[in-house]
């Protein structure tokens, strides 16, 4: 069984408060004119299910082409639930128990029950969701070296209700200790919801545009049978 754990891109769909969203002009359509349906599309780089590379706050780090596949597929997936709600974010002791579980794993998936809440109360999601301690991103980079990258189903690595997403990302992207894991912010997680049966791999497909330090995935999640 293969399931998206990325949401489809729309420009209903909120982002980062302030940060544009897309936009999409047709510009042909099959008629007597024209043969064949174009569409041009402004995409900014952060807006839906994304995947943060180093450079978008590390100025050392690699971008998004810049990275290598490894940290595009994944075999050894931790998937934790995490229950949060708004304004909560998530610090080591929440991890901490999961520890030996992390420390097998090449992509950590946190559950926070976030992803019913982007539905049913979107100015919530995007306003109050959760969010990474800057505490939390130390743990992480400092203790587990096979982990590559962090994926959750809240907007992103940091809430735009503090003042803490800065040093949070700057942390988990490498800017302190030269470790880096990448993360990938707004995911769709309700599959995880449907079923029992363990992740087997996940497939993440970012857009590779040249200059950029991040950008859209589209994520693939293969269930064992």
């Amino acid at each position: 069984m293969k399931k998206f754990l990325s949401y489809i891109l729309n420009p209903e769909h909120l982002v980062w408060p302030g940060e544009p969203n897309i936009e999409i002009t047709q510009c042909t359509k099959i008629d007597e004119t024209s043969p064949c349906n174009t569409f041009l599309s402004r995409l900014p780089n952060h807006c839906g299910t994304h995947y943060d590379a180093p450079w978008h706050f590390n100025p050392n780090g690699p971008r998004i082409t810049e990275l290598p596949i490894e940290y595009f597929w994944f075999e050894n997936v931790a998937v934790l639930d995490v229950p949060k709600g708004p304004d909560e974010g998530i610090f080591p002791e929440d991890l901490m128990p999961y520890a030996d579980r992390i420390a097998k794993a090449d992509l950590l998936l946190l559950k926070t029950g976030q992803t019913m809440l982007r539905k049913e109360q979107p100015e919530v999601y995007q306003q109050h969701g959760s969010y990474l301690s800057p505490e939390v991103c130390e743990y992480l980079v400092s203790n587990f070296p096979d982990l590559r990258t962090i994926g959750f189903d809240f907007l992103s690595i940091g809430s735009p209700a503090n003042d803490l997403s800065p040093k949070s990302h700057q942390t988990l992207l490498g800017c302190y200790n030269g470790k880096f894991i990448t993360g990938i912010e707004d995911m769709d997680l309700g599959p995880l919801y449907e079923t029992d049966k363990k992740l087997k791999r996940v497939v993440v497909a970012p857009l590779r545009i040249v200059q950029l330090d991040s950008s859209q995935v589209s994520v693939i999640a293969e269930f064992e049978d």
